[in-house]
């Protein structure tokens, strides 16, 4: 459809602005405070601000280009007023969350809450031109009968496999924990807990359980299989924890994909 062909490519313009055409020195000149390092154009230093409008024109630059070769393709129906508004709103939107995102950075003083960062910011982003794109297509008013209960199902299972199931493995496994001279790397853990659930949560919603099996029992393998005949106790602590973890996001999985009606 012509209204859905303009979110996406709109969403294409946004990916190439962004990642594509946005160097590692134009994302560290975005960076207000101590460690801002200037970008330096035909010799010229730019500043903060210069750097941001900069971003924020390569982006209207791509969107305008794009919107009206379709346009002149007869491929998509749209005026050029409209293009041109499209295309104003989105890029001082985009400009308004950099420049929060960069100023919000200062306040941070370590990488570990960058990738969080990232994600967080590229919603925000994908968020304001789909909230622009439904506004221009007049979709607002259609927000109440595309939300239904299967949303929140889905939401609140994705939910219940990351931090809570995080929590009562811990809990479960207290009884047996014991200290292996802290050689992991510190929240690794954790971090691989959640994205193992949240990929077997999604390999249950499409019915892919033969592929569930094939991840636990590499898993098992893997992480049984390095310490083999070395430290029985650690190897049964992380199959326990294995087993749990994995035990916990098939239940609440299976529980979503009957609730879901999707059936045996």
């Amino acid at each position: 459809m012509n209204d859905y062909l303009i979110l996406a490519s709109l969403v294409i313009c946004h990916i190439l602005g962004d990642f594509y055409l946005q160097s590692k020195a134009m994302v560290d000149a975005k960076r207000f405070g101590s460690e801002h390092k200037p970008l330096v154009v035909h010799k010229l230093q730019l500043g903060v601000i210069p750097v941001h409008l900069l971003h924020m024109f390569i982006h209207a630059l791509l969107m305008s280009l794009l919107l009206f070769l379709l346009q002149a393709m007869d491929v998509i129906l749209l005026s050029h007023e409209n293009i041109w508004l499209t295309v104003a709103i989105i890029a001082l939107g985009h400009l308004v969350i950099d420049l929060i995102k960069s100023a919000l950075s200062c306040f941070s003083k370590s990488n570990d809450n960058a990738a969080i960062t990232l994600v967080v910011d590229q919603i925000a982003h994908l968020v304001w031109i789909f909230a622009v794109w439904a506004w221009l297509f007049d979709h607002l008013n259609h927000f109440s009968d595309m939300i239904t209960v299967n949303h929140f199902i889905i939401v609140g299972a994705y939910l219940l496999i990351l931090k809570p199931t995080s929590i009562l493995v811990v809990l479960l496994l207290s009884p047996y924990a014991f200290d292996n001279n802290n050689t992991q790397i510190p929240k690794a853990g954790k971090l691989i807990g959640y994205i193992e659930r949240a990929v077997i949560l999604t390999l249950i919603f499409v019915n892919q359980f033969t592929a569930i099996g094939f991840i636990i029992a590499a898993k098992s393998v893997l992480r049984y299989g390095e310490n083999v005949g070395r430290n029985t106790k650690l190897n049964e602590y992380v199959l326990l924890g294995t087993l749990a973890s994995f035990g916990i996001v098939l239940l609440v999985g299976i529980i979503a994909w009957g609730a879901l009606g999707l059936g045996m």
